[in-house]
């Protein structure tokens, strides 16, 4: 037996989880952490390249406990997005095969400079040399032979979020606001001009016709044109005599007189012309039509996520320090409950309260700090001064013993020495550490940050 998943189901998921995260009910947080550099001993401080995640219970358990903080993503923060293929004049350009099982992988749609985006319905001869640049329903035959249809223009909101050298955002904007005029006023300029050209795609008299047919095998002994009759389950399609061409007694080329409308299969026969064996395929527009509904037409079974994280993002997440690690967490829990977050921020880190009179600026970030008598290690994330607190954390380098209370901690660097309190020496986080599944994990070479610096988080996730 012999079974695939469709890329249908690929985009559906990718669709479910977009709408997951959107969903009140649920919280997807971005997550930063892992100030230690790669190495695989605390005596090691000089960054080895970047370890490659594995998706085991070990490395998602050691992203967890190396967590700094989390930023929630909101519905404004996913988009579904697709490979980007930018138009550049002397390129060839694939054109939409309904028959061809690796369409989504090519280059049949473009980006051009006004960030319009495109479907090729039909390739001209060789490359292409005019960039399309109308906004018209039915699709439109540029000079070079190329056709195009228009699909949509991408807002400058989303190109800020979302768009990328290697991916570009798509979406499809409901037909279910026809007939409503308060949800129609309430779209965007940008969603309510592809709301209308989806529309008007939808209504159109070719809507889902056949595009092409593709003559497979030219057969032989043909002295006339044959007639070819469409057979299927639209209206409309036909084939008069002169749109078919013969050369040496072969059925060469076949061209359409109308496209018809509503097809979803389509057969293709010959008769008479003196010949036999002559074959075609008939290219069949998407469910619907062309420009109706961009995401499924465009393959977007990957999703998007964008955040930035501006400064300390109200004191959870660190400055003056560096991250090595991006996570999406769904649904972590509030530290010591089973309470799913909904705070905008989240700490994820533990602190030890020193004595007073204790000067915690003579730590510094990154040291290994380790407790004179329980022998507990942990790594500086994280100094504040106003509360005498130092932030920390531990990992597989470190061991997870817990510091005594009112014991001395010890700075491995700085030689610096200090009690922390004996009630109340240890601080909790605010999130439950090891609460939440862990949907996406990248290790990478680490990051920067300071007060007056914004990164800017884009992560692409493939279903």
């Amino acid at each position: 037996m012999t079974a695939i998943v469709t890329n249908q189901f690929r985009i559906l998921n990718a669709e479910n989880f977009k709408a997951d995260v959107e969903d009140a009910a649920t919280s997807v947080y971005v997550g930063i952490g892992k100030s230690d550099v790669w190495s695989y001993t605390t005596s090691d401080t000089t960054d080895t390249t970047p370890f490659v995640p594995h998706d085991t219970i070990n490395d998602i358990g050691e992203a967890h406990q190396n967590l700094i903080g989390l930023k929630l993503i909101g519905s404004s923060d996913i988009s579904h997005v697709i490979p980007r293929y930018t138009w550049t004049s002397n390129n060839s350009y694939y054109a939409w095969d309904s028959n061809d099982e690796t369409i989504y992988d090519k280059a049949f749609y473009v980006i051009t400079s006004e960030f319009k985006v495109y479907k090729c319905i039909k390739a001209g001869g060789s490359v292409s040399l005019i960039q399309p640049t109308q906004t018209l329903t039915s699709p439109t035959e540029e000079s070079d032979g190329y056709i195009w249809k228009y699909m949509y223009t991408l807002s400058v909101a989303d190109a800020e979020k979302f768009l990328t050298i290697s991916y570009l955002p798509v979406k499809t904007v409901s037909l279910a606001y026809a007939n409503d005029a308060a949800a129609e006023a309430a779209l965007s300029e940008a969603d309510y001009a592809q709301y209308l050209n989806q529309k008007a795609s939808r209504d159109s008299a070719t809507a889902a016709g056949i595009e092409r047919i593709v003559v497979t095998v030219g057969g032989t002994g043909y002295t006339s044109k044959p007639t070819v009759t469409i057979s299927g389950d639209g209206t409309g399609a036909d084939v008069v005599a002169a749109g078919v061409t013969i050369s040496g007694g072969a059925v060469t080329a076949i061209t359409l007189n109308a496209k018809g409308t509503n097809y979803t299969i389509a057969d293709i026969t010959f008769s008479g012309g003196g010949g036999s064996d002559a074959a075609a395929r008939a290219v069949i527009s998407p469910v619907n039509g062309h420009g109706i509904d961009p995401t499924k037409e465009l393959g977007a079974f990957f999703v998007g996520v964008n955040t930035q994280l501006d400064g300390t993002e109200l004191g959870d997440l660190t400055v003056g320090n560096d991250f090595r690690q991006i996570t999406l967490i769904k649904n972590p829990y509030n530290y010591g409950s089973t309470t799913i977050s909904t705070a905008s921020t989240l700490k994820a880190l533990q602190y030890l309260d020193f004595t007073a009179g204790v000067t915690v600026s003579d730590y510094q970030v990154d040291e290994l700090i380790v407790g004179s008598t329980s022998g507990a290690q942990g790594f500086v994330t994280e100094i504040d001064t106003g509360t005498g607190y130092i932030y920390f954390h531990q990992n597989s380098k470190t061991g997870y013993k817990s510091f005594s209370s009112g014991e001395t901690i010890v700075g491995q660097t700085t030689s610096t020495s200090g009690s922390i309190e004996v009630s109340g020496f240890l601080g909790n986080p605010e999130m439950q550490k090891g609460s939440g599944a862990v949907l996406f994990l990248e290790n990478r070479d680490p990051i920067n940050r300071t007060t007056t610096q914004i990164e800017d988080i884009k992560i692409i996730i493939e279903f």
